[in-house]
């Protein structure tokens, strides 16, 4: 028995169910910013070298990288002027859809802590209708796809703690550094920036 292959209008339609998601980047102190948006909005923030997008990546997640500024700029924007010392617009288009509902939850809640001010874990957990999952609140900031714009860095332990950071302590330290909200802390900014690289 033969297998039949697609036809050439059966490709195209193949073809056409691949999403474009538009990639760009900026440099900061901490290292490489790349940003990643669907048509719909903002998707994903990735800080560091090592989450440069790579064609392998996009082909394991069904998607195409491209390069479309009209999608990119606003977000590239708002980072840009983050690193200048603004706080994020807090109508940038986001696009979420890959979240849970409770997850959603979470970060609308985080997105809300103003630019310079720390909140806990436990606070975000109440904030976003759940004071007893403080844990699971934890663990969904931990799967936050837009850390700077949905703000996890501003979320610290009750006990005065930094708490943890998906992409590491440092580029936690290096944020809250910009914003200048946890001096209590007793950051050594020279010692600290020591660690960056560009």
């Amino acid at each position: 028995m033969t297998t039949k292959k697609p036809t050439k209008r059966k490709s195209r339609q193949m073809k056409l169910t691949i999403e474009s998601i538009a990639v760009a980047s900026l440099r900061t102190r901490a290292g490489r910013v790349y940003v990643l948006c669907s048509e719909r909005g903002l998707r994903e923030v990735r800080l560091g070298r090592a989450g440069a997008p790579t064609r392998r990546e996009a082909r394991e997640r069904g998607v195409r990288y491209v390069r479309r500024s009209r999608w990119t700029a606003a977000a590239v924007r708002a980072l840009e002027r983050f690193i200048e010392g603004a706080a994020i617009p807090s109508d940038l288009p986001l696009d979420l859809s890959a979240g849970t509902e409770f997850q959603r939850r979470v970060w609308e809640a985080t997105r809300a802590v103003p630019w310079g001010e720390v909140v806990s874990y436990r606070e975000v957990a109440e904030r976003a209708g759940y004071p007893k999952a403080v844990r699971a609140v934890g663990n969904a900031l931990g799967q936050n796809p837009v850390p700077i714009v949905v703000p996890c860095h501003r979320v610290v332990h009750v006990a005065g703690s930094i708490g943890g950071f998906s992409s590491g302590l440092d580029w936690k330290r290096y944020l809250l550094s910009l914003e200048r909200g946890q001096l209590e802390l007793a950051w050594r900014p020279k010692r600290l920036l020591g660690l960056f690289r560009t």
